[in-house]
Order: structure tokens, then C-alpha cells, then sequence
């Protein structure tokens, strides 16, 4: 999948397990960002993006539960290292991720990430 550079090594995340125990986007810091609140049946998050110089950056503040959070911070990484562009793209990847299931509720917010950042 993706590689995150850091002080010591690469760490590739391929599994949900990767996402969850590794969190690398969840910020509270919302100074800067555009902001926009998402409410799921579950919880409410805020999406946090900077779109500067045809790079467009992305975070998330609040409290997932463990499926958001895993979808979260894919999104997160993929849509910083400009490996996806629409939701399907995103979709597509998220279904590769050994552990982790695509479902309604999980469409529905790829879909809303999707269309607050790049619309």
C-alpha cells in the first residue's frame, strides 16, 4: 500500500491493524485548515484539509470508532501522497486492506470526506 517516511524507517500500512495502531493524521491543532463537521450514526468528526500550491493536505479531529478511524486515516495518507482522487479510487484501495471491510457506513463517509475535499 503506502509508505510514511519517518525519523528512523518506513512504515508501510496494509492491514487495519496497521491504520489503528499507527495513527498518523488525527490532529487537534485546527488552526489554518478549512474545517467541516461530519456526523455519522456513530460519531461526529471534523475534516480538516489545506489545499496550498495544487497540494492538498488532510486531517481529521474527534473520536472514530475503530471503522472510521482505520478509513480515516487511508484517506488521509492516500489523498496527502496524491494516490487518490475520487471516491471510487478511494473505495477501491479501502477493499484491499486485509482486515478491514467496506461497508454502507463506511461508503457514506468516504463519500462525504471525498466531496468536502476535493469539492
Amino acid at each position: 500500500m503506502s509508505k510514511i517516511g519517518h525519523d528512523c524507517c518506513n512504515i508501510t500500512r496494509k492491514t487495519a491493524s496497521d491504520f489503528l495502531m499507527n495513527p498518523m493524521y488525527k490532529i487537534s491543532k485546527i488552526e489554518g485548515y478549512n474545517i467541516k463537521t461530519i456526523k455519522t450514526k456513530r460519531e461526529i468528526i471534523q475534516v480538516l484539509w489545506i489545499n496550498e500550491k495544487n497540494k492538498l493536505t488532510v486531517r481529521y479531529s474527534g473520536m472514530p470508532c475503530l471503522t472510521s478511524k482505520v478509513a480515516l486515516e487511508a484517506l488521509c495518507e492516500w489523498i496527502d501522497k496524491g494516490e487518490i482522487r475520487t471516491t471510487k479510487e478511494a473505495l477501491t484501495k479501502l477493499s484491499k486492506i486485509k482486515g478491514f471491510k467496506v461497508t454502507e457506513e463506511v461508503k457514506e463517509l468516504v463519500r462525504e470526506v471525498m466531496n468536502t475535499v476535493r469539492g
